[in-house]
């Protein structure tokens, strides 16, 4: 009898620990229960860098994320919140020099200027700039550099995803 009970008692401390778990969350409720979906303009761009299929990625990966996170489903219009992003800078530089004074490779750096708002009360939750690099080598500039830009604005798009779904 005293067996069964000692059985008993550690199933049911194992199922409390298991079920305790399973309510943890990392984003913990930080998006407020009256939003349920967002509204994700086209990105702007005012970079002048003038390579338009830049705006294009940007925007789409900013949608990706954010479909297939699903905390809030976008919708096209009247979102219960509002993201708007303006693609400001991406700037080639220079960022390792070999010897000779050659360039080996080079650093493509992306900001992006970000507001969200909650439009259910009408303010703006927060204005933020999210920037980010990846780096390239010289000798192969051509698809290297598209590929260093994209991965900049894939980090980016990570990072504003957080950034809206954990409140920081």
């Amino acid at each position: 009898m005293h067996w069964l009970r000692t059985v008993v008692s550690h199933v049911v401390c194992i199922t409390l620990a298991v079920a305790a778990s399973a309510c943890y969350s990392f984003r913990g409720g930080s998006i407020p229960e009256h939003l349920h979906t967002v509204t994700i303009a086209s990105v702007t761009d005012k970079s002048s860098f003038g390579d338009a299929t830049l705006r294009e990625y940007c925007t789409e990966r900013i949608l990706q994320r954010f479909r297939s996170d699903n905390t809030l489903q976008v919708v096209d219009e009247h979102g219960d919140a509002r993201l708007t992003a303006v693609l400001t800078r991406v700037q080639d530089q220079v960022y390792n020099i070999q010897s000779g004074d050659l360039e080996g490779q080079r650093r493509m750096v992306v900001s992006v200027d970000v507001e969200y708002v909650d439009a259910v009360k009408n303010r703006t939750v927060w204005k933020r700039t999210f920037e980010n690099f990846d780096v390239y080598n010289v000798a192969n500039a051509t698809e290297d550099r598209s590929r260093a830009a994209h991965t900049a604005i894939d980090r980016i798009a990570d990072d504003i995803l957080l950034a809206v779904v954990s409140d920081w």
